[in-house]
């Protein structure tokens, strides 16, 4: 962790970061020849829509047809969405861009390129205050658990979660409100 660098904004771009040092939104042909062998994968139905549906917009209307209002998602897509597991990592795909879900600190990096910040399991919440003065601390129903968020732009819900354990940082995550 490159503690030298302090980062006072509320919010953090998805551009602006690396986990593992790879982007946070890959092309499916790029994310297969870094991430060449797989745990598991789980199709399921994702009733509240997906993040696919704006920031891959143009393909879900060229491969499913147009936004179909009264159905709520695009005209022949079913709202199957692909969930990857690897090595204490998840992520989403809908079969052309995969997205970055979640990760535990132990074996994965957080990397905010701007500030050549670098989050792992070796990151205690004291440093994390330290490096973002301008976070807040939310408690959990376990006392021994907090929770920080950075949201991805002005005016939106969705942000990057980091969750601390007995002090020190134990996951992160993407998260999206769709509902």
């Amino acid at each position: 962790m490159n503690s030298n660098s302090i980062y006072n904004s509320k919010f953090i771009e998805i551009k602006n970061v690396l986990v593992n040092g790879h982007k946070v939104i890959l092309l499916k042909n790029e994310f297969d020849a870094i991430y060449a062998k797989n745990d598991s994968t789980k199709t399921i139905l994702w009733e509240c829509g997906s993040p696919f549906e704006f920031l891959d917009k143009d393909w879900m209307v060229k491969t499913y047809g147009n936004e179909n209002k009264e159905k709520g998602t695009f005209e022949n897509f079913n709202g199957e969405i692909t969930t990857i597991y690897r090595k204490n990592i998840e992520f989403s795909t809908n079969n052309h861009i995969v997205l970055f879900d979640v990760a535990f600190a132990e074996n994965n990096s957080f990397k905010i390129i701007s500030h050549n910040i670098i989050l792992d399991k070796n990151t205690t919440l004291e440093q994390f205050k330290k490096i973002f003065p301008n976070t807040e601390i939310e408690n959990l129903e376990s006392k021994n658990e907090v929770r920080t968020r950075f949201y991805l732009a002005k005016n939106m819900d969705d942000a990057f979660l980091f969750y601390f354990k007995n002090g020190n940082l134990d996951y992160f995550t993407l998260w999206w409100l769709l509902c």
